[in-house]
């Protein structure tokens, strides 16, 4: 049975489904839709590339036999850069060789198709559960504002006032935190927030600037030329 509790936070988090089978991936990212963030498909492991470069991916479920590379291989890829992101192999056949090369990389699941909703959504949540545990809940941002990830509020430290966010600006500041580490590009943001939306050339400016003017102008970083960071002044656990 499913743990609604555990799927209703699945909403945070942006799944990439890799699958040569056409018919397949179509069902799988339509039903995957209904519960996560975003959803990718792809049918090869160099579209797969792409879209980790562009885009912050938490899960990746890929097939484990692909043209010209196979699921082995392109997670070596993937662990070697974006170490985070969690892996579910999906695939037609059990084989002791793959399955014991893919050990040493992290492997969350191992799923032979056909496999049921049941089994999948099971499967899912123990990766969402794994995700939510080992990530900090509270987040203390520069200039005395803090963000709950879980229940998605945003508040002043001090008063514990709740700070009312749009439902752009609130994607946007996750967006940040989820990334801390890391500089986020104007197109990286444009891309996953308005992906095919015609918007304009300042979108992203007039968003930042409406995000800051809530949670302070010093919680936010501008790398000229670069992008933007979210600065943080310690983690709560």
């Amino acid at each position: 049975m499913l743990d609604l509790g555990v799927m209703s936070c699945c909403n945070r988090y942006t799944v990439l489904c890799v699958d040569d089978e056409e018919e397949f991936l179509e069902y799988l990212s339509s039903i995957l839709k209904k519960y996560f963030l975003k959803v990718f498909s792809v049918a090869s492991a160099k579209e797969a590339y792409t879209i980790i470069e562009e885009n912050p991916i938490d899960i990746v479920i890929t097939d484990l036999y692909m043209p010209k590379i196979n699921g082995i291989d392109f997670i070596k890829k993937i662990r070697a850069e974006r170490s985070s992101i969690s892996v579910i192999f999906l695939t037609a056949c059990f084989e002791k060789d793959f399955l014991h090369a893919a050990v040493p990389l992290g492997l969350d699941a191992y799923l032979i198709k056909p496999v049921s909703l049941e089994k999948l959504f099971k499967t899912l949540q123990r990766t969402v559960e794994i995700i939510e545990k080992r990530s900090v809940k509270t987040y203390t941002i520069k200039g005395g504002v803090s963000f709950d990830l879980c229940d998605q509020l945003v508040y002043e430290t001090a008063s514990r006032k709740i700070i009312d966010l749009t439902q752009k600006e609130l994607t946007l500041l996750c967006l940040l935190i989820k990334n801390q580490h890391t500089i986020l590009s104007k197109s990286v943001i444009e891309n996953y927030l308005w992906e095919f939306e015609s918007i304009a050339e300042s979108s992203v400016k007039t968003l930042m600037n409406k995000l800051r003017k809530k949670i302070g102008s010093d919680a936010i970083v501008t790398h000229s030329t670069i992008g933007y960071s979210i600065a943080l002044e310690e983690l709560s656990p």
